[in-house]
């Protein structure tokens, strides 16, 4: 957790960014924060509330004192001018009930009910909805007008990983913050020192770049026997021909590592896809730097991508495996219509 804006690893224009719109008192409405997995976004909004919330430094001064009630409680959960709404462990989506209510009482409770409430014992409301790639198009569109016309005294986060896992209807209601991808300096500054992770610079500098600038899946390589199964997927995406069947066989054996709850099969997988984005992310920066950009390089690069997309459609994960591994050797995209497009 971020205990002041000092701390924030990368990104350090959002500190003076805010700070001057709080200042300027254009500060407010609703704002949809985009960036890699793991690089802060959900810590930068609770920062951003506690700054907001604080019973004892004003917004203006950008330093939560961290130590007041207002900031525990934030810090907890527990405020009740903070409202904090995220897709539980069991679904696949952001159930609409926590966005407008249950069915027997809707719109009188959820997130958009209470966000129109009157501040409890502050000057605001603060919401923030993580997990926003995990709206469906039917709890989007709950939070539409919401989205449009917060009340004066709110201020909505969303947060997400890309403005593309948005619905074009909710990214025209937000204003995009956008949080750039670690550096390797920052990158190897927040492995090491925030989650502690024992390896050398150079060690988590590969495995930041592996997995697409994905911090959660880069600490997941770092650990256990992952470097084994790293080292042996990269080098059968690497061949000149990859063969179909090396590749099947890699993947589902790590897969099948996972056991058999079928979220931690889906995670390992969604895991893999992000480590073969970043492999040909860096084969097509090296033959872009070497003047011998190969199109069959591009193909490949979209079909793990598609492959990613794919995943969170709930595609079967024994056939999305054997498709991936067939069309990363014929060095196709993988186009096969809605589900990829």
């Amino acid at each position: 957790m971020i205990a002041s804006w000092n701390d924030l690893i990368g990104n350090r224009h959002l500190e003076s960014w805010f700070g001057n719109s709080i200042r300027q008192q254009r500060f407010g409405g609703s704002f949809l924060l985009v960036g890699p997995p793991g690089i802060g976004k959900r810590s930068v909004a609770t920062l951003l509330a506690r700054t907001l919330l604080c019973n004892r430094n004003p917004p203006e001064s950008m330093q939560p004192c961290g130590a007041c009630e207002a900031c525990v409680q934030v810090n907890a959960e527990t405020h009740p001018d903070l409202i904090r709404v995220r897709k539980p462990h069991d679904k696949t989506v952001i159930p609409v009930d926590l966005l407008i209510g249950r069915p027997e009482v809707r719109m009188q409770e959820g997130f958009c009910r209470d966000i129109r409430l009157s501040p409890y014992c502050g000057r605001r409301k603060v919401a923030i909805l993580e997990d926003a790639d995990f709206l469906n198009e039917e709890g989007a569109n709950c939070l539409l007008k919401t989205l449009e016309e917060p009340p004066s005294d709110a201020v909505i986060m969303l947060v997400g990983t890309s403005e593309q896992k948005q619905l074009p209807t909710i990214r025209s209601r937000c204003q995009v913050i956008r949080f750039a991808p670690l550096g390797d300096e920052d990158a190897v500054r927040l492995i090491s020192q925030v989650h502690q992770v024992q390896a050398d610079a150079a060690e988590i500098s590969r495995a930041v770049d592996i997995s697409a600038g994905d911090i959660p899946a880069a600490l997941r390589l770092l650990g256990g026997d992952s470097s084994r199964f790293r080292d042996a997927f990269i080098g059968a995406l690497s061949g000149p021909f990859p063969d179909p069947i090396a590749i099947r066989r890699i993947v589902t054996t790590r897969v099948d590592e996972a056991g058999k709850d079928a979220p931690k099969k889906r995670a390992v997988l969604r895991d893999v896809f992000s480590m073969a984005v970043g492999h040909f992310r860096k084969a097509m920066r090296d033959e872009a730097f070497a003047a011998s950009a190969r199109p069959i390089t591009l193909a490949r690069l979209d079909r793990s991508i598609r492959a990613l997309r794919e995943l969170e459609r709930m595609a079967n994960v024994s056939t999305l495996i054997d498709c991936f591994a067939a069309d990363i050797a014929a060095g196709q995209t993988g186009d096969r219509g809605e589900i990829g497009s």
